[in-house]
């Protein structure tokens, strides 16, 4: 698999769309005349599809509207580098691709300036940050359940190699109170003491750095293109070109270098833990 990530990320809706009317891959396969193998290639991102081909699928799926709208729009610009979409805060229209990368990585690296990392996040540090950014209160809890969802990569039988570099800042940002900061930072040491984890805190002492533009997640495949991941309050972008992506890299190796070691991180966190409980 070498597709874009839009390519991707639309075969990520279309079978989610699919299992959600209930067919099965070799029924819609059949009613389109294709084969099941061509059809889990166009799921997966693989095989490169017209706009009659996803209009004829969306068709049998029953999609109509503004979901029908936007991935025939995706199916004009898959080629392009890059996907930049923007919606409600907190909810990225890209979710679903977001999803599917983090499962397919064999690697996942990211930088944490504002917040804990989200694969790293506690259900009330979560809640908290929600809240904050002003998301419905009816919302909250399904979002939520996606973003500890999401963890489970972390502690499946074969878990993705997982490496989180956060500044200091972070630690300081009291989210939710004392006690949901304290849990927040046990918590971070409990993952950090997995084999496929490592934690790594830059210190205040590094005033100026390359991360400082922001927060950002690496996601490494096996079999395909790395893709790098942006978000901000109504934006969310994957970057695909390699030269963007051996960009953000060069970042994550610079900061690996310049941040406390991975024992000396772990120190420092369950300092700021016993603080926030004393």
């Amino acid at each position: 698999m070498n597709g874009s990530a839009r390519a991707r990320g639309l075969g990520a809706e279309l079978r989610q769309l699919r299992n959600g009317s209930g067919y099965k891959q070799e029924e819609v396969a059949k009613r389109l005349g294709l084969s099941k193998a061509t059809m889990s290639r166009i799921e997966s991102g693989a095989k490169a599809v017209t706009e009659a081909d996803v209009s004829a699928i969306l068709a049998v799926l029953g999609v109509t509207g503004e979901d029908r709208n936007r991935l025939l729009k995706l199916v004009r610009e898959q080629d392009q580098p890059g996907w930049w979409e923007t919606g409600v805060p907190g909810l990225p229209k890209q979710l679903t691709g977001l999803l599917e990368f983090e499962r397919d990585a064999s690697q996942i690296g990211c930088l944490g300036m504002i917040l804990v990392p989200g694969l790293l996040q506690t259900s009330d540090y979560v809640r908290a940050v929600m809240r904050g950014s002003g998301v419905d209160a009816a919302d909250i809890e399904a979002r939520v359940a996606i973003r500890i969802g999401r963890q489970e990569i972390l502690t499946k039988p074969t878990p993705v190699v997982f490496h989180a570099l956060i500044d200091a800042s972070v630690l300081r940002r009291v989210v939710g109170g004392p006690r949901v900061m304290a849990e927040q930072l046990r918590h971070i040491l409990k993952m950090a003491r997995r084999r496929n984890v490592t934690i790594q805190v830059i210190p205040e002492e590094v005033a100026t750095h390359p991360g400082l533009e922001g927060s950002f997640v690496l996601l490494e495949f096996p079999k395909a293109r790395s893709i790098v991941h942006l978000e901000q309050r109504r934006l969310g972008a994957f970057l695909d070109e390699p030269a963007d992506v051996a960009d953000y890299k060069k970042v994550l190796d610079t900061l690996q270098r310049v941040a406390l070691s991975p024992a000396d991180s772990a120190k420092l966190i369950a300092t700021r833990a016993d603080e926030l409980e004393g």
